[in-house]
């Protein structure tokens, strides 16, 4: 059987966030369970730079990137890739089944038509961009009238990260027969060898007793790292030698969030280390204290899956549709999104706990992830999905 995944970025276009990872891990899966994969994509890398070359394989996985008409309009999640159509037209003629990444997308109002034309059965995964949020709204209706309605009324089946986001389907009126649920995943080998985190508090000058709480995201208002750093501010009251520690590329806010950290006068507390990956990132997590995602609406989390993967405990809030699963398994704390004193309160216990508390807690949660999320079994549950739209 042969995939055609759609998406305006793909590998190695990590700084656009965990769509971008988990579309790259899915298809290196599927290509482990035997499935031939391609994706067609744009050529955004970041903020700076572009990637290419327009055609390569990587691990079985087939990339053929569209250059856009401009990457500073990419990195504001405008990806005008021309051309796109024309090339597209015989990809999909050769799949059995096409997979749409994000809901509202150039890259989707082009392949859609193209798809109709030629009778192919779709896939839809939205990641989280169903609502009609973080601005642009005028033109999100618009493009539902024209585009959005179709997919979902198309599509053989719709792909939900979690119960939060079947939800949101049904909602818009989606039949739940037609909903598959998957969640996203992460790859345990890449757990096997934790790197040092001593290393790590040495390369970025932190001393090893220092409490650090951690977020790693990119620094976008909906991640809510505003409300973390009002938080923290109240746990430096209590913790005098905790450290926030700020990881993650700028997506437009990070100027407002520097602002806030001086107005409370914990600029000494708080360190903006900017975009991290690979080991490096994994040595974040392994070197906090905690990691919190303190996010408005985020449709999963897969940092908490990271960060409890590296052994590290997690707070998150109640609009990340990972937090279900927290709560179910017993693996971290929830608190309600603006709840200064709950969070900060969580913050604190963590730091305070004791050490074979903390330990237990902590293998239980890495356990839990490296048992239910690994990729390879997440491909393997997508053979059914894929195998049913084939036949319909």
């Amino acid at each position: 059987m042969r995939i055609l995944h759609i998406i305006p970025y793909f590998y190695p276009a990590w700084a656009y966030g965990g769509t971008c990872r988990a579309a790259w891990e899915l298809a290196r899966a599927l290509v482990r369970h035997g499935l031939q994969v391609a994706v067609f994509t744009t050529d955004a890398l970041d903020a700076q730079q572009r990637t290419g070359p327009a055609f390569e394989v990587v691990e079985g996985v087939e990339i053929h990137r569209v250059a856009n008409l401009s990457n500073r309009l990419a990195w504001a999640r405008v990806f005008l890739p021309l051309g796109f159509g024309s090339q597209l037209s015989a990809a999909v003629a050769r799949a059995d089944v096409v997979h749409l990444h994000e809901f509202r997308s150039y890259q989707n109002a082009v392949a859609l038509p193209i798809i109709e034309r030629q009778g192919k059965p779709f896939v839809v995964t939205p990641q989280g961009s169903l609502p009609r949020i973080m601005g642009r709204y005028a033109l999100k209706a618009v493009y539902d009238q024209l585009y959005g309605r179709r997919i979902l009324r198309r599509a053989a089946r719709l792909h939900a990260l979690d119960d939060m986001e079947r939800r949101q389907y049904i909602a818009l009126g989606v039949e739940p027969a037609r909903i598959a649920i998957r969640p996203n995943g992460i790859d345990p080998a890449e757990f096997d060898s934790p790197p040092d985190a001593a290393a790590f508090r040495a390369r970025h000058g932190i001393a090893a007793g220092t409490p650090i709480v951690l977020f790693l995201a990119r620094v976008n208002r909906i991640k809510g790292v505003d409300f973390l750093v009002q938080s923290f501010a109240l746990v430096h009251k209590r913790v005098p030698q905790a450290l926030l520690l700020i990881v993650g590329p700028d997506d437009g806010y990070l100027g407002e969030v520097k602002r806030q950290v001086n107005a409370l006068g914990i600029a000494e507390h708080v360190r903006f280390i900017g975009y991290l990956d690979g080991k490096e990132k994994l040595a974040a997590y392994r070197a906090a204290s905690v990691y919190v995602l303190p996010s408005t609406y985020d449709i999963f989390g897969i940092t908490l899956l990271e960060a409890l993967a590296c052994g590290t405990p997690v707070i998150a809030t109640d609009g990340v549709g990972f937090a279900d699963f927290m709560r179910q398994n017993n693996i971290g704390a929830v608190v309600n999104f603006g709840d200064t004193a709950a969070l900060q309160a969580e913050i604190v216990r963590v730091l305070q706990q004791p050490v074979p508390e903390l330990a237990a807690r902590s293998a239980a949660g890495r356990r839990y992830v490296l048992e239910n999320f690994g990729w390879d079994s997440i491909a393997r549950d997508w053979l059914p999905v894929y195998a049913g739209c084939a036949v319909n």
